[in-house]
């Protein structure tokens, strides 16, 4: 076998098409592809979308809800061997215009709900705007090719941007070979059942979303696509057949209060990841009999890192378990790789990290270090191997020379009947340099809030991360993922205090 023939494989697509025809694999409200018509609908929108972009060279963006025709421009993006760019929805004009720049994406296709911030975002720039329902309604293509490129796997793939809780996004570049080892990965941890259904329900801007699209062709697993979640929706099609679905803590808290009680037993594991989960939402699924897994993953990591086995939740509930099949994990603390129990810094590396930022040329501009990826968390492992995260490293908060990790006080508050959610930032401190302040989201008395919080952080916490203030919002700024944006925070603490 010579070398490039190891780097290239076979158009997944095509190869499932061609081995499972007839097997369904995508549905959406009440439409149904299977493999051979989803191939047909691909080919399809790649016609359309190469004749698009004839005359430019850059990436294709995406900005829409889920829908049909983000699978479609996906999967034929993949045929062309053009990078795309799922763009997040939820953004303003001027942010996608800046994304729009910054990867140098010159097609870009729009959902209706969307045309307009689309029209104003691509006002001054050089993009073509495709509407999607002009993708989901062009019918077949012209002809079929006999022989699709293979799938160079060191190609960039996709660019998605991180969250940007902190601070302004970062593109991470996703080659196929990420996708395809992370689909993989995933299949030989979770295992392979020949009835197995995804839900995705998150949004396809978001690698846990996305990466149901690349499990699902490469693995012949049929995909239920869901426009928004909603979380009888999500029960709906769990009754119906799911057997794995994604989601971050709020999405499962709605769907245990819009159920509890007994779950459909073809439920077979649900990944629960985008943030730390509450321990009392892990304690009630597994009260519950779902088959939780919590997981810790990364955009940079083409979305898992680790993942609990469900089985495996009740035994270690604080844990999001072992690393995937081809990856590794070590914890970097005071310049060497900490023994077990140790806190410092996680780093992870192995085929599905990704191949760096865009704008990642400058010499010492990467965080990647022979392959080792640092990924800014902080957390420790067991000496069973599983991780436990701790919390971010920037958002340490310093306090009288005392490390204070705002998660490790999030789970506190959590954990009182009256919280339904928390977040916790450093403020300036004449005296400590810095202390902790805490937003929190209460149902109960409003009027004994701030004494019962007290109280009930007293008796898990030491004084000096007792917050010494309270703030009661609605809501928390969170991302699509579900990470609170800790920049917002801080900004609307910082109005309430000063």
């Amino acid at each position: 076998m010579t070398t490039s023939s190891v780097h290239q494989i076979p158009n997944w697509l095509e190869v499932a098409a061609r081995s499972h025809p007839d097997k369904l694999a995508l549905a959406f409200a009440g439409q149904r592809w299977t493999f051979a018509d989803l191939e047909q609908s691909v080919a399809a929108a790649g016609e359309l979308l190469s004749t698009t972009r004839a005359a430019s060279a850059g990436r294709i963006g995406i900005l829409s809800a889920n829908r049909p025709g983000v699978v479609f421009t996906v999967h034929a993006a993949t045929r062309m061997a053009v990078p795309f760019v799922p763009l997040n929805w939820r953004q303003t004009a001027g942010e996608i215009a800046w994304q729009l720049q910054d990867a140098g994406i010159t097609v870009l296709v729009v959902d209706e709900e969307r045309a307009t911030v689309a029209k104003t975002a691509c006002a001054d720039l050089p993009v073509a705007i495709v509407p999607i329902a002009e993708l989901e309604r062009w019918g077949l293509p012209s002809e079929r090719p006999n022989d699709l490129p293979q799938i160079k796997l060191e190609r960039e793939a996709t660019v998605i941007y991180t969250s940007g809780t902190s601070g302004r996004p970062k593109g991470a570049r996703i080659t196929y070979g990420n996708l395809w080892f992370g689909a993989i990965a995933s299949a030989l941890h979770l295992g392979h059942h020949s009835n197995d259904v995804w839900l995705a329900a998150m949004p396809l801007f978001h690698v846990g979303g996305l990466a149901i699209l690349s499990r699902g062709v490469i693995g012949a697993v049929p995909v239920i696509l869901h426009e928004r979640f909603q979380p009888e929706n999500a029960l709906a099609a769990v009754e119906e057949g799911a057997t794995l679905l994604s989601v971050v803590p709020t999405m499962l808290q709605r769907m245990l209060d819009a159920r509890g009680g007994s779950w459909p037993s073809n439920l077979r594991c649900v990944l629960l990841g985008g943030s730390a989960a509450p321990p009392r939402l892990i304690e009630e699924s597994v009260r519950s009999g779902i088959p939780v897994a919590p997981t810790y993953g990364l955009t940079e990591a083409t979305s898992q890192v680790t993942t609990m086995l469900p089985d495996q939740t009740p035994r270690k509930p604080a844990s999001s378990g072992v690393p995937l099949p081809l990856t590794q994990v070590r914890i970097i603390a005071q310049a060497r790789v900490a023994p077990p129990e140790e806190v410092g810094e996680i780093e992870v590396r192995g085929p599905t990290v990704f191949a760096g930022y865009i704008g990642d040329d400058a010499p010492g501009s990467s965080d990647l270090n022979d392959g080792w990826f640092r990924t800014g968390d902080v957390g420790y492992l067991d000496s069973d191997g599983y991780l436990y995260v701790v919390d971010r490293r920037d958002d340490l908060i310093v306090s009288g020379g005392e490390n204070v990790y705002p998660a490790e006080i999030e789970r506190v508050l959590r954990q009182h009947p009256s919280v339904l959610d928390a977040g916790v930032i450093g403020v300036p401190d004449e005296s400590w340099g810095s202390r902790p302040a805490a937003a929190v989201v209460w149902r109960g008395d409003i009027d004994r809030a701030r004494v019962d919080l007290r109280d009930h952080c007293r008796q898990h916490l030491p004084g000096y991360k007792i917050p010494d203030q309270f703030l009661f919002l609605s809501e928390l700024p969170r991302s699509a993922s579900g990470k609170l944006i800790r920049r917002a925070l801080r900004e609307t603490i910082a109005e309430s205090l000063w």
